[in-house]
């Protein structure tokens, strides 16, 4: 089970940032050249956004890795519940609005303004919270 949340969380976690870092590289590469880039720009962004995002991917295979050593720490159950709520809640609201509503322009506004960052917010909360109701109940066995 513990693999396959690793595998879900760095998958979705790479499309998510990949999306991402496309959007924002080539729009950033494409600024001094007018409405149609060279194709060169959209390979360099390509290019960029997939090591970024592969790089992201990596990570979270990492910090949602259990050693068996060590108990995972705050920061770990904050990054990782926080991690897999944005990615969920900004492809919840970005997909949302074009599958029930096609017709309006702004859809995919939703998840980046509100449902990815809004997701990643409680996310952290959420995993603060979970990570205390674990460390009283850890305490109150070994006493």
């Amino acid at each position: 089970m513990q693999k396959i949340k690793q595998l879900l969380f760095s998958f979705l976690t790479f499309i998510a940032s990949y999306y991402f870092f496309s959007l924002i590289l080539g729009g950033l590469l494409s600024i001094p050249f007018s409405s149609d880039p060279p194709n060169w720009i959209i390979v360099i962004s390509g290019i960029a956004s997939f090591v970024l995002a592969s790089y992201l991917a990596y990570t979270v295979w990492k910090k949602t890795g259990i050693n068996n050593n060590t108990k995972p720490s705050q920061g770990t159950y904050i990054f990782t519940v926080a991690l897999g709520l944005g990615v969920f809640a900004f492809i919840i609201g970005f997909f949302g609005p074009l599958i029930f509503m096609p017709e309006s322009n702004q859809g995919p506004l939703l998840g980046i303004l509100i449902t990815g960052p809004g997701g990643i917010a409680l996310g952290a909360i959420g995993g603060a919270i979970l990570w205390e109701i674990k460390r009283r109940k850890e305490k109150k066995i070994n006493q």
